[in-house]
């Protein structure tokens, strides 16, 4: 990397973290004792915020999200290194006048240091806009409603269909969720369109798709069970069939996740999603499922945890044929599934995965896993963490396309403050390999985040 990369980026870093420091050692003042003893450690890196002494009826806060990475084989198609800064900072207002409605507004800048080639995708780069805006109406009594209408965050279950994906820029909906609640029950009632990034304007919904749904939770079932069933619908308008005809998609996603804990420190979660529908005059016949099961060594010293997980989603091994199989993942935050390095989406793939989780400190926890994926089908493409076609290669005569190694460090300096530093590697499978892709990828970062 050259040095006047690494100047920009420590520039960057220094602008970033200079009110933080200030703040930290205005804190220090504020809270240090009579007697002239320093203050706890958390008050070191300003803890103290300014919007403390708020009303309650005013809601003032934000994050800001810093990220330097050092990456290689990205999207699996390009070896060139490349190391550059992101910072994210967000800004949001509530405001709640009486107890049953709040208006909420919420804004991004997001921006990229030092990345090459030097138009950033919208993925990573994004300049002030407008994230979140919404009312919300909530009322009280035998059955709780709650209704929010506007710019949202939706997020579900274990968000493998519905989620923000806040790894990266971040996902909202342009949508209406009703939540009816009583005891332990719960079902919301959902209808919108997914928000597109577009670093050139205000961002705008997705135009000709749209999704419904209600999605339920049943909570605390005998034996520690917790169901959520649910059913969505993906309407996509003017796309082509197999055959090249125009016409509209449904995707009918019937599902159901149960998750929970068991006798002996076990945890476990299960989904199974079954889709029906149409894909213009193609039929719609494809499988999703996730199984994963947890056990804590021991709750003392380190609390170790260990894992294993197995995830398939359907493809299409036949083209032409009237039939489509290919698994829809939908809007989902994929970056604690297939691979920290986010290169895999749920879609005609196979992910066995083994972890060990380790709580080092109270503040500081280590996680590692190690992941082997393969094609559901050869005849279908290789599919990124968005859904889209990565590699296409009808010819190989292997369907593994690798493993991976990933391992992450996270560590909460206090309430406001974490830090964190990971590193994955994808090694190339044979797939890969006979599809010319033979770097696999490189993906090691540092970052730092804030909520005041």
């Amino acid at each position: 990397m050259q040095w006047s990369r690494i100047s920009s980026i420590a520039a960057v870093l220094t602008v970033t973290l200079a009110p933080a420091l200030a703040a930290s050692m205005l804190a220090d003042d504020a809270s240090s004792s009579a007697d002239g003893s320093p203050p706890p450690a958390s008050k070191w890196f300003a803890d103290w915020s300014p919007v403390g002494k708020l009303p309650a009826w005013l809601q003032l806060g934000g994050e800001i999200r810093g990220r330097l990475e050092s990456t290689s084989g990205t999207s699996l198609t390009n070896n060139a290194p490349d190391t550059y800064y992101l910072n994210r900072l967000r800004v949001h207002l509530g405001i709640k006048p009486t107890s049953w409605l709040r208006f909420y507004a919420e804004t991004q800048d997001a921006r990229v240091e030092a990345y090459n080639p030097p138009v950033a995708p919208s993925t990573i780069y994004n300049p002030l806009d407008l994230r979140q805006a919404f009312v919300e109406v909530s009322t009280h009594g035998p059955l709780n409603f709650d209704l929010r209408a506007g710019r949202q965050e939706l997020l579900f279950g274990g968000q493998r269909l519905i989620g923000p994906a806040d790894w990266g820029m971040s996902r909202t909906f342009d949508a209406l969720d009703l939540g009816v609640t009583r005891g332990n029950a719960k079902v919301d009632l959902l209808a919108g369109s997914v928000v597109l990034i577009d670093p050139t304007r205000i961002d705008r919904h997705k135009p000709g798709e749209h999704f419904y749904g209600a999605y339920g939770s049943l909570k605390n079932l005998p034996a520690g069970i917790n169901l959520e069933p649910y059913l969505l619908f993906k309407q996509t308008l003017l796309i082509k069939s197999e055959t090249g005809v125009l016409g509209d998609a449904l995707v009918v996603s019937p599902g159901a996740r149960v998750f929970g804990k068991a006798p002996g420190r076990l945890d476990y979660v299960a989904e199974v999603v079954v889709q029906r529908g149409s894909y213009s005059s193609d039929r719609i016949q494809a499988l999703g499922q996730s199984y994963v099961l947890g056990w804590t060594i021991t709750d003392k010293t380190w609390k170790p945890r260990v894992s294993a997980e197995y995830s398939y989603a359907s493809g299409d091994p036949t083209t032409k044929d009237g039939l489509r199989g290919t698994f829809d993942q939908f809007y989902p935050s994929n970056h604690s599934y297939y691979g920290m390095i986010d290169q895999f989406g749920w879609k005609n793939l196979k992910n066995w995965r083994a972890g060990i989780d380790l709580q080092i400190t109270k503040r500081l926890k280590l996680l590692s896993d190690v992941n082997d994926f393969s094609l559901a089908t050869v005849q279908d493409s290789l599919y990124n963490s968005s859904g889209s076609s990565a590699v296409l290669n009808r010819n190989t005569t292997s369907s593994h396309i690798g493993w991976e190694t990933n391992t992450v460090a996270l560590y909460q300096w206090s309430k406001v403050w974490k830090f964190g530093a990971g590193y994955g590697h994808l090694f190339a499978g044979q797939y890969l390999e006979q599809s010319k892709v033979t770097f696999g990828y490189t993906y090691p970062y540092l970052f730092f985040t804030g909520s005041f």
